[in-house]
């Protein structure tokens, strides 16, 4: 069957401006391919900074769905600019250029499209994943409530822990860093799959996050709240908003090692963990797990190392091959 695809891609060296575009697929052909062959015509003669890997390619969306429902299924149909009307943050009145930055056009993307009934991919997790999913969430309804994974890089940590709280049904997800890129990764990442669709993806840096947050609970969504650790002077009355919600709440801590496990950044997470039985926690690290669990209370221990993972991904393709 043909599909109407949007696609987003930036160029490296133009930060904080983005482009938006569709392209029609016909049923033979492949649609990531025909995307990026359309990206590398639209640069006329500047077709080497895609070569030469100067363009960065953000997101590629299947929309299909939504062009049926609004009579746009059909080439050269501007699917585009009918989504793009929503967006705003346009460069001129015309034309494909937005003046956000690709993560942060990708996420408003990804929210539109949610909010317009068009299914997103559905994710699922790799066999490493699972069972470490399975392992924790065991660990969980034990009564285990902090637990430190360590997680060697591409393991997909974002996509587990998602998964681990929606399994979980927690009301409100927290996650909280020093490392601020943590959050895109996040929002970015959950709102591209259907199984996260329905949930609320909250900033508690935004004026009025607590409007938000009180919002979506009374609507019954469920929520990730991001949460920087940074010194700042409302840290503390953030961490005291989010943990006075009478809900049940997961705590993620992402790249523990990196400035979360310093002194003042996780005492307050602590005090709020020991006060609040019923909320559990990650304590999430690739590397340095020892620097990244300093303060806090460990329960118990996961950990992935990038051999077992090697292994697994050797075995899984053993396995279809038979």
């Amino acid at each position: 069957m043909d599909r109407m695809y949007c696609y987003l891609w930036e160029e490296k060296d133009h930060v904080g401006e983005c482009k938006f575009g569709e392209r029609w697929v016909f049923a033979h052909q492949d649609p990531e391919k025909e995307c990026r062959r359309r990206i590398r015509e639209s640069l006329g003669v500047r077709k080497d900074k895609f070569d030469e890997g100067g363009i960065r390619v953000v997101a590629l969306w299947d929309v299909s769905d939504i062009a049926k429902t609004v009579g746009r299924y059909h080439k050269q149909s501007r699917m585009d600019d009918y989504l793009r009307a929503f967006i705003g943050f346009r460069k001129n009145p015309t034309g494909e250029i937005h003046l956000l930055s690709g993560d942060d056009m990708q996420f408003r993307v990804n929210r539109l499209l949610a909010k317009l009934g068009q299914p997103l991919a559905n994710v699922g997790l790799s066999t490493k994943q699972h069972e470490v999913a399975i392992e924790v969430i065991s660990d969980f309804k034990r009564g285990n409530r902090i637990i430190l994974a360590e997680l060697c890089a591409r393991f997909g940590k974002t996509i587990w822990s998602g998964a681990v709280a929606v399994e979980m049904e927690y009301e409100l997800t927290i996650v909280a860093s020093y490392v601020k890129t943590v959050f895109t990764s996040f929002a970015n990442d959950l709102t591209s799959f259907e199984q996260f669709s329905e949930h609320a993806h909250i900033d508690t840096t935004h004026p009025d996050y607590q409007k938000q947050i009180r919002s979506a609970l009374k609507e019954g969504k469920k929520i990730f709240a991001y949460l920087s650790l940074a010194n700042g002077s409302k840290r503390q009355q953030r961490i005291d908003f989010l943990f006075g919600r009478n809900v049940s709440k997961l705590l993620i801590v992402d790249e523990a090692d990196f400035g979360a496990h310093r002194l003042k950044q996780a005492m307050p997470l602590i005090d709020k963990l020991k006060k609040d039985k019923k909320s559990n926690a990650i304590i999430m690290t690739g590397t340095n797990a020892d620097k990244a669990a300093t303060y806090f209370p460990i329960d118990t221990l996961v950990t992935v190392t990038y051999p077992e993972l090697l292994i697994q991904k050797e075995l899984t393709k053993n396995a279809k091959a038979i």
